[in-house]
């Protein structure tokens, strides 16, 4: 059962959809989503785990190698398929794992848009970012990041479904319908509890990590007219947050202990 179908009448016919699965699951990790904390669960209790990811040092362009590794990276390890997979796939990536692993079971998380973009600025402007350098030189402040950059409009909705423009009537209900399990970074520990019984990860626990590092470069605080531009420009991502928002608050009042138990 997908995503789109979840809500709290459904929730048992929902989770038994995917009990006793033992294929792969794809987490297409959108930058910025808490996935640092979602993959240290899959590497210690879905594995065997991969973590699909670019060699920054290299000429290649880095979407050119993610779309080769989603062609070639092993999707077994010593002979036992591979349970989990993750990586900052675009929508083509994980078309083409879908091609080689066409029952792949696929979740993702979302976040508050204008969090998500801040969040991606600071990000952006500290020695952890490989390219940070030149992001500084881009974009010397937000004002100059809200106008050049395109991880500020609609970058999840562009990761998801391919596009950053459209009818929010036709892709939020084509991205429900793809994914089997939606999570939402503000209600963390209710959706890491659900994805933990979707995958059998019954003793995984909540590990929030990689904090984005405090420096002079990123201390800029956003104001509200800036805050207002960004939301002008993120009408799909807010209406796909919006979506899952209200699937998971429903969940959360009237199934909580079902989905704990």
């Amino acid at each position: 059962m997908k995503f789109q179908k979840l809500r709290p009448q459904t929730w048992d016919a929902y989770l038994s959809s995917h009990r006793g699965f033992d294929g792969m699951w794809i987490f297409q990790h959108v930058p910025k989503t808490a996935g640092s904390s979602i993959t240290a669960a899959l590497s210690a209790h879905a594995a065997p785990y991969t973590n699909i990811a670019a060699d920054r040092q290299s000429d290649v362009p880095i979407r050119r190698q993610y779309r080769e590794l989603a062609g070639n990276v092993p999707l077994e390890r010593r002979d036992v398929p591979m349970r989990s997979v993750s990586g900052h796939l675009w929508k083509a990536d994980v078309d083409v794992l879908l091609s080689r692993m066409p029952d792949a079971r696929l979740f993702t998380f979302v976040r508050e848009p204008v969090r998500r973009v801040i969040s991606d600025f600071r990000y952006s402007r500290t020695p952890a970012h490989a390219q940070w350098e030149k992001q500084l030189a881009d974009f010397p402040n937000l004002d100059a990041y809200i106008e050049g950059s395109p991880a500020v409009r609609n970058k999840t909705t562009f990761f998801l479904a391919g596009v950053r423009e459209g009818d929010p009537a036709e892709i939020i209900p084509w991205i429900l319908q793809r994914f089997d399990y939606i999570g939402l970074l503000e209600e963390m520990a209710l959706s890491h509890t659900i994805l933990s019984r979707l995958l059998g990860m019954d003793d995984a626990q909540v590990e929030h990590r990689r904090s984005t590092e405090a420096v002079a470069e990123n201390s800029e605080k956003p104001s509200p007219e800036q805050i207002a531009r960004i939301q002008a420009m993120n009408d799909l991502d807010d209406a796909l947050f919006n979506r899952v928002s209200a699937i998971h608050r429903r969940l959360k009042a009237e199934v909580l202990q079902g989905i704990t138990a």
